[in-house]
């Protein structure tokens, strides 16, 4: 919904948008080439014990929705774009500000 109070569906992937994902055409052309697969899972309301009209968010919940029909998703709603200073995660750099649970990240 516009609000971000109710889903008609929830994707749960693994799926990102590299090259070797979506794959790229070799051989003139001729041959898609997939270096790697991803699995999802989609989740429909109605398929749900009982079944379910949409699934809430915790938005819905604080007015009074059925805590039953939570899908409870690791993000904030409504999203929230980047600020300039924010920065990406990268696996090949280094952090040695200690992180939320106290970890460091050094690559060799």
């Amino acid at each position: 919904s516009p609000e971000c109070d109710k889903l008609a569906w929830f994707l749960m992937t693994s799926a990102n948008l590299s090259k070797a994902a979506w794959g790229g055409f070799e051989k003139k052309g001729t041959q898609l080439k997939i270096r790697s697969y991803e699995i999802g899972v989609l989740f429909l309301p109605q398929d749900q014990e009982p079944p379910l009209e949409y699934f809430s968010t915790p938005a819905t919940l604080s007015s009074g929705s059925n805590s039953h029909s939570l899908l409870p998703i690791p993000i904030n709603l409504p999203l929230t774009g980047y600020s300039k200073d924010d920065k990406p995660w990268l696996w090949n750099d280094h952090y040695l500000k200690a992180d939320s649970k106290g970890n460091i990240w050094t690559p060799s």
